[in-house]
């Protein structure tokens, strides 16, 4: 074989070689492309579920908190009534001042202080009824991720 044709093939064969290797690299490199692309997919649809699961649980809290506000709306005149009724009690027109008045102005003293009690009942009763509703709404959050 004469060196022209000798040298033509080794450089042929470099070059085929080299080729090769760049195709191999070129391979590996789709396929890494394709699992990134496969894995961004993934998780574009978990990202999905939680958005939507995210929506579902703003959608509840929306609607209790309509609910909670409806009823602070209904309670409000309720306490203002109580309040309207305990300034009056507490600041009584009738009383002169006089020896005369003492037995009057401690039944209104006694009247205030049930009325007064009354009042602390039901507030209490309104703080213990708004604790239940924050519990239930903590004890919702964690129910409503696990969807």
């Amino acid at each position: 074989m004469k060196l022209r044709a000798r040298i033509t093939q080794r450089i042929s064969r470099s070059i085929a070689w080299r080729v090769e290797e760049q195709v191999v690299e070129l391979r590996d490199l789709v396929g890494a492309l394709e699992r990134t692309t496969r894995e961004l997919a993934d998780r574009g649809t978990e990202l999905d579920k939680r958005l939507g699961e995210l929506e579902r649980w703003v959608g509840d809290v929306a609607r209790e908190s309509s609910w909670s506000a409806n009823e602070l709306a209904r309670l409000a005149p309720q306490a203002a009534a109580f309040e309207a009724r305990l300034e009056q009690q507490a600041r009584p027109t009738v009383l002169t001042g006089e020896l005369a008045d003492l037995p009057e102005a401690r039944l209104l003293v006694d009247v205030v202080r049930e009325e007064h009690a009354r009042v602390r009942a039901r507030l209490s009763l309104v703080s213990a009824y708004e604790e239940r509703l924050r519990r239930l709404e903590l004890a919702l959050r964690p129910a409503q991720g696990t969807e």
